[in-house]
């Protein structure tokens, strides 16, 4: 699994534009699937569903 980063700067939506940044997780490495390669795709099992857990630590080095 791959994870994407995105921004919007105010494109989105045209009516009421704000800014906005995600953090999404990717089934494989590419964001078209006509531009994978051979290993740059998965399988999703037969269920459907495929679990992802994303975890961020923060600290501080204060002096």
């Amino acid at each position: 699994m791959s994870v994407a980063l995105w921004r919007n700067l105010g494109g989105f939506p045209e009516t009421e534009p704000y800014r906005s940044t995600g953090v999404e997780p990717m089934l494989g490495r590419t964001f078209d699937l006509a531009e994978a390669g051979a290993d740059d795709t998965a399988c999703v099992p037969a269920s459907g569903e495929v679990r992802w857990r994303l975890v961020l630590t923060a600290g501080c080095r204060c002096p």
